[in-house]
Formats: C-alpha cells, structure tokens, sequence
C-alpha cells in the first residue's frame, strides 16, 4: 500500500516559510540539512504527511545530485529551477518489493539506497528512497520513500519535538493534489504502476491513494502539480506561495 507521504515545494528561503506560514494560523518549522546534496528545508506536517520547502545552500553539491537520474534535483533543473511544488513522495513499508515490482513493469530503477540528515536537535533522520522513471517522460513519477521505524514511533516522537503541532487554523488535511496534464494518460500510467484505481472524465481523471486524492486535469501547456486543496480550515482562503496554489477550505 502506497500513503501521500510528501509534497516538495522549492523555495528561495525555507526558513522564511515559518514565519509565513505562521502569519496565516500555519505550523511550520525549521528541518535540517541534507548535507550530500546542497539543501536544506523547513517542514509542515498534516498528521505524517507534510509540505517540505526546499532550498539550496550549496549550488555545486545539488548540480551534482541533479545529475541523478529521475531525482527531485533532476526534476527542479529539467524546470529552469522555477519554484513551486516539483514532486510527490509516496510512503510505503515494502520499499524492497516496490523496486521489484518496478523492475518488472520494465522501468529503469535507482534504489533502494539510504540516507540520513541531522536534525536541528542532533538527532539523526534515516530514510530508504527509490527513484524510477523511463527515457523522455513529459511528466515525472511519484519518489518513493521509506523510514526507519514505523508510523506509529514517528508520529509520536515528532508531536514531542514540536514538530507537529495543532494549526490555529483549523484541523489540516491535505485532500487533493490537482496535476495539470497535455496528455491524461499520465493518470494511467501512475496508476498502473501504483496499482490504484482511477476514474473520471474525458477531461479529468482522478486517483484515489489511502490518505489524499491526486486529480489530473487536462490542459494545453506544460505538465505540472498546480494546487493543493488542504481541509479542515476554520475559513475558506487561497494562498499562493511561489509557484503553487494552497487552497483551504472546510
């Protein structure tokens, strides 16, 4: 089974979100650095799945994660390094089994391989990630993720370091990602390969995962993930934040 597990918002100064965010009833806080690829992020959480806003400390260490294959680096230089939200993170508890799986619908896989980054704290974050993808693909795949210890463990210990906190502004969930496409096959294809089911209309399709709905919606221009509907909001608003529409409603 596959869970929304994160959205990666690229942004000039991640930790000008906090106080961003904050100023609209908006928990946000300070994450680490990633210290092998040049980032490093602010986080805000939705119970396990969160908003991650990227940015670059070191521009020759992400040149060089970029040249990885179907990376969210790739992804943000194949975009002219235009901000807004650049790919999907999907969770998973089989991360083994996904590449496997992967590999036999003939896809050219990177991955499993491990990480970790510090947190502000001095504790150590370790995670598992996949990437696939095939040659000239207008749109690129969901990532996939991995982490050390179950959801349960990391739920708890993230509300004790402050990272989870309740929103002033309501009980937040992200609902729906809505991805503009030129071709709706795209839908198709993510959910053959996701083995999730999906419906809709000559002009849009929708696929359902556990915890949140991805709607593709057909357009003539480029491909890319332009809203983000959040529920539970204590009053309906839209904010638009470098490149992407977060748009709250009740």
């Amino acid at each position: 089974m596959y869970l929304l597990d994160h959205l990666v918002h690229f942004v000039e100064k991640p930790e000008k979100l906090v106080e961003t965010t904050r100023e609209h009833g908006i928990h946000t806080v300070n994450g680490g650095k990633h210290e092998m690829w040049g980032t490093y992020n602010s986080l805000c959480y939705f119970e396990l799945s969160y908003i991650e806003f990227i940015g670059i400390f070191d521009e020759a260490l992400f040149e060089k994660s970029a040249l990885e294959p179907f990376t969210l680096h790739e992804t943000y230089k194949k975009k002219n390094f235009q901000n807004g939200v650049v790919r999907i993170a999907l969770r998973t508890e089989n991360i083994e089994k996904a590449a496997e799986n992967l590999r036999l619908l003939s896809y050219e896989v990177h991955g499993p391989e491990k990480f970790s980054r510090t947190r502000p704290d001095g504790t150590i974050l370790k995670w598992k990630l996949l990437h696939f993808g095939k040659t000239g693909q207008s749109l690129d795949f969901p990532f996939v993720i991995q982490w050390d210890g179950d959801d349960d463990q990391r739920f708890q210990e993230l509300v004790e370091s402050g990272v989870i906190k309740p929103h002033p502004i309501g009980d937040l969930q992200i609902k729906e990602i809505e991805i503009e496409v030129g071709d709706l096959s795209i839908a198709a294809e993510w959910g053959k390969v996701f083995g999730l089911e999906v419906e809709g209309t000559d002009s849009i399709r929708t696929i359902k995962i556990a915890n949140c709905e991805l709607k593709f919606k057909a357009v003539d221009g480029n491909n890319k993930i332009s809203q983000i509907t959040i529920s539970g909001a204590q009053e309906e608003k839209e904010l638009i934040i470098e490149g992407t529409s977060y748009l709250f409603k009740d």
